[in-house]
């Protein structure tokens, strides 16, 4: 009897053993997060090598765009395929505000994304009612008509022949000059990658997420529900315009010359933040982050290859989609 009874009580003693269970497992996700964090933070000024800053500043940005790219595609269902053309209007508008009117560069990350973000707004607009592949040509319509735009512009923007742009204005003590401590601008992108993607953690979390995603899997259902499809896609796209703006400002006074090449704003730039975003899988937001530090490791591995490398990046998209379509971010147990 006395057996019986303590077999009966083993199922009611099952529920606190898993919940202890699950908080052990939260508890070593959390400490393998803070390492994570910790490498880094601090393993890029105790090798104190500027090459592999560089490297890490390339992962760091990239990873961003993808994230940013992914909360179009991957929450809402929107290819934006003139997405290098919004990084250049971010770049641009941040460079000449600064050259004209001498705005620092810290106002020029609002004056980018607030650009990026009416381009955004206007091409919004005119695309959104459109579905598919028509989406998509439009939108690398509108990203190759920003870039020519510049290029034929050189009494304003000097066109091919590269417009100069200052750094960051000294702040806190801390040196941005061009030559200094690329470390300054790590930490600094760090900073403003922690920004953006805790403000998409909360965005894809909130209604708004709730209804991208509603309209990604089923729009024709959700307009049954009386949601209004084109006032949330186009939110969707602003947002997503304004922080690839703010990232072009970025890059803009951190490289210090801007060219309308194709290289830098064209389909190749797009081809490159399209990969990231879905080798890192798409609706995961940090998986690109995944996928960035595996691509610029193999383009900078490949840099003899010169254009070629786009030809990689699409094997890569390709075998990623027929053997781990839900991209890199799969593998989240492995450091989670």
């Amino acid at each position: 009897m006395q057996a019986s009874g303590a077999t009966a009580a083993s199922p009611a003693a099952a529920p606190p053993a898993s919940e202890a269970r699950g908080a052990g497992l939260r508890k070593w996700a959390i400490v393998k997060i803070g390492l994570l964090l910790l490498a880094v933070v601090f393993l890029p000024p105790y090798f104190d090598d500027r090459y592999l800053t560089t490297i890490l500043i390339s992962v760091v940005f990239f990873g961003i765009l993808g994230a940013i790219y992914d909360l179009m595609v991957g929450y809402a269902g929107l290819n934006n395929f003139g997405f290098a053309g919004v990084l250049a209007i971010g770049s641009y508008a941040s460079a000449l505000c600064q050259l004209n009117f001498g705005t620092t560069g810290w106002e020029g990350l609002l004056i980018g994304g607030i650009a990026a973000g009416a381009i955004g707004l206007l091409t919004g607009i005119i695309t959104l009612r459109l579905r598919g592949l028509y989406l998509g040509l439009m939108t690398f319509f509108v990203g190759e008509t920003i870039r020519l735009t510049i290029s034929n512009l050189p009494q304003y923007t000097r066109g091919t022949l590269g417009l100069t742009v200052a750094p960051f204005e000294n702040i806190f003590g801390i040196d941005f000059a061009r030559g200094a401590d690329p470390l300054n601008y790590y930490y600094l992108l760090l900073l403003l990658g922690a920004v953006i993607m805790i403000f998409m953690h909360w965005l894809v979390r909130s209604k708004a997420g709730l209804v991208w995603r509603a309209l990604k899997e089923d729009e024709t259902a959700a307009r049954t529900l009386r949601v209004r499809a084109t006032r949330w896609k186009l939110l969707n796209f602003t947002i997503a315009s304004f922080l690839t703006g703010v990232m072009g400002s970025f890059y803009a006074h951190n490289l210090g010359v801007l060219s309308p090449l194709p290289t830098e704003f064209g389909v190749g730039r797009t081809v490159e933040v399209l990969t990231v975003a879905y080798v890192g899988g798409r609706g995961t937001l940090w998986g690109s982050f995944f996928a960035a530090a595996l691509l610029i490791g193999i383009q900078e591995y490949f840099r003899g290859l010169g254009a070629w490398r786009l030809v990689l990046f699409g094997v890569l998209l390709i075998l990623v989609m027929i053997f781990v379509p839900k991209g890199l971010a799969r593998f989240k147990r492995l450091l989670l």
